[in-house]
């Protein structure tokens, strides 16, 4: 074994829905193993993509922030253009961009369930068919898509519905992709977190707390903490805490660099053991 396996050391990145949370924490990490990482997002204009790319850049990486909705096969093709154009290839696709929605899923209208499915699904459809092709041609690269637990194991969460159903899709388009490219040495792997930390919720802050627990507090406990303690639990996770994005960027570093050369058609679960 060679460490020299996990670098990204010239590589070209490109990391769909990175402006925060999971799609930064996965942008940042490729870019530290020391690949060139161009990031996008739906939303601009509130600045936090452009950090995150100029983050890149401190790393003595390039970068680039680009505006795209995935949902449109006319977008893609322009963010894939002008990447390419950037960069010159792309060795590397990530697939993170996600909608939520609020409604349970017998509660859904026929119209939010399509803008759902157009972002959630068919984005990384469009994606990996305008990416592919640059990859078959070169004869190698990594496509590496989010799925979630909640794509291989059903839920009742009011937010889950159709969330749940597409990221099944997702883990399943993945399997499809690596039969289609793999003859091509691509190959199109997907990571299936459980439950992971959010800015406001730093993952770090849990871990801290788990390891070294606080003197018993005279007082009664909320219900948001009595939730908080089931949902961390060993009965539904047994690591007892939330994932960083550190540890989700460890996963998409290693499915993205020549230590996973053998791996393909592969939903690495990074969950804390909830699926076992």
């Amino acid at each position: 074994m060679s460490l020299s396996n996990f670098s990204l050391e010239g590589k070209k990145a490109l990391v769909v829905g990175a402006r925060r949370n999971m799609g930064k924490g996965f942008a940042l990490g490729l870019a530290e193993a020391g690949a060139d990482v161009a990031v996008t997002d739906v939303n601009i204009e509130s600045g936090q993509l452009q950090t995150v790319a100029d983050e890149i850049q401190k790393m003595g990486r390039k970068s680039l922030a680009l505006k795209a909705d995935i949902s449109s096969q006319e977008e893609v093709k322009k963010l894939v253009e002008s990447v390419v154009k950037e960069f010159g290839t792309i060795d590397i696709l990530m697939n993170v961009a996600v909608m939520y929605h609020p409604k349970s899923l017998i509660d859904l209208d026929e119209e939010s369930w399509d803008k759902l499915t157009d972002v959630n699904l068919k984005g990384y459809w469009l994606m990996i068919q305008e990416v592919s092709p640059i990859m078959m041609n070169q004869k190698s690269g990594s496509i590496i898509n989010l799925t979630s637990r909640g794509g291989l194991k059903a839920h009742a969460d009011k937010m889950m519905g159709n969330y749940a159903i597409v990221k099944s899709g997702i883990a399943m388009m993945t399997r499809q992709y690596c039969r289609y490219l793999g003859p091509y040495n691509v190959r199109v792997n997907a990571i299936a977190p459980s439950l992971v930390e959010w800015e406001e919720f730093p993952g770090q802050e849990n871990i801290k707390k788990k390891s070294n627990p606080s003197k018993k507090e005279n007082r009664e406990i909320t219900d948001e903490e009595k939730f908080e303690s089931w949902l961390t639990g060993p009965e539904n996770l047994p690591l007892g805490r939330v994932a960083t994005f550190e540890e989700m960027a460890n996963a998409a570093v290693f499915l993205a660099s020549d230590a996973s050369s053998y791996v393909t058609g592969t939903i690495l679960n990074v969950d804390g053991g909830y699926m076992a």
